[in-house]
């Protein structure tokens, strides 16, 4: 059961991120040139919808799901403790601003 639940979560690391976005981009920037070209050289705006189409449904299937080549970097994180940490100013003035003396014209 776990298996299929890690399968179906959508979790993917930031590199897995940057990928799919960049996967997107090259694929519809590959089909939209290419309907345009064809459509143009073949004067006939169908082709050029369906190579569209296309491009975006593949863009879809490679990139929506979630591959194991999106969570090749997972993050770990710290856990879950009873540790607070406390802001502190550095210059010693606890928050305050001291007036130096300086004369504002």
């Amino acid at each position: 059961m776990d298996q299929i639940k890690s399968i179906i979560d959508g979790f993917i690391d930031f590199e897995g991120q940057r990928l799919a976005e960049t996967l997107t981009t090259a694929i519809l920037v590959l089909a939209g040139t290419l309907a345009f070209i064809v459509g143009y050289v073949l004067s006939d705006l169908k082709y050029t919808v369906y190579i569209g189409l296309s491009g975006t449904v593949i863009a879809f299937l490679a990139v929506v799901p979630p591959w194991g080549i999106y969570k090749r970097n997972p993050l770990t994180y710290l856990p879950a403790g009873g540790v607070q940490v406390q802001m502190v100013d550095g210059d010693g003035d606890g928050g305050k601003e001291k007036d130096e003396g300086k004369k504002v014209k």
